[in-house]
């Protein structure tokens, strides 16, 4: 992890930190911790909403006793806070790994990479994108995902900023269009009618075209 992102990591945590007991410190503590939030996790994927979610079967599923999910949790809302704290973090990280593969790619190659990266990680199983939705809205956690577009964003203009073959005027703004591109072509293939929608597939092509066509500078005229 780069030092901009270890500094902006404090910016998605007070959105959710007033939901913990207490942080784990020690190796065993957070293993502790990572244990249930997985458990956590698979059971919310499974249930239609976090009310489904029981906190017994997750210590259970974790292979803990629940006293030990009192020590860090103070209730179900700070369980499910930290699912969510949790996915959001393990997205961003995968994705600094794809930007890192995809600069030794060409353009156009670089964000098909960026794209089936989102589209995997979304659309796989929707039910876990779908029900982190729900949760966060619930408990007034839409900030924080909104906060993790925005550190999305800035890892992405880093990235096209270190390229030759981005041609845009604003490489910040342009990177800002193209998160918000990405994830509005994402949330409307999770949640709407497939029948209302292009395939998978085509949608896919059709958003790394543009968005190439746009890095690229071609829809801009900005091409040397």
């Amino acid at each position: 992890m780069d030092a901009s992102r270890a500094k902006a990591r404090p910016r998605l945590s007070r959105f959710y930190e007033r939901h913990f007991r207490k942080r784990p410190q020690q190796s065993r503590s957070r293993s502790v911790v990572d244990s249930l939030l997985s458990a956590a996790l698979e059971k919310l994927t499974q249930a239609k909403d976090g009310n489904a979610v029981s906190l017994q079967d997750v210590a259970v599923r974790a292979g803990v006793g629940i006293g030990s999910l009192y020590d860090y949790f103070r209730d179900k809302d700070g369980l499910l806070a930290g699912v969510v704290a949790k996915v959001t973090e393990d997205n961003l990280d995968a994705f600094e790994g794809v930007l890192a593969a995809a600069e030794r790619l060409p353009l156009g190659e670089a964000v098909g990479s960026i794209v089936d990266f989102a589209i995997e990680t979304y659309l796989a199983d929707p039910r876990i994108p779908r029900n982190v939705l729900r949760v966060a809205h619930g408990l007034g956690l839409m900030p924080m995902l909104m906060a993790s577009q925005e550190l999305f964003a800035q890892s992405l203009a880093r990235a096209l900023g270190r390229r030759d073959d981005v041609h845009v005027a604003d490489v910040e703004a342009a990177a800002y269009v193209a998160t918000q591109t990405l994830w509005g072509v994402i949330h409307a293939l999770l949640w709407e009618d497939k029948e209302r929608t292009p395939s998978r597939d085509r949608a896919r092509d059709a958003c790394v075209a543009m968005l190439t066509l746009y890095l690229g500078g071609v829809a801009t005229g900005s091409e040397p």
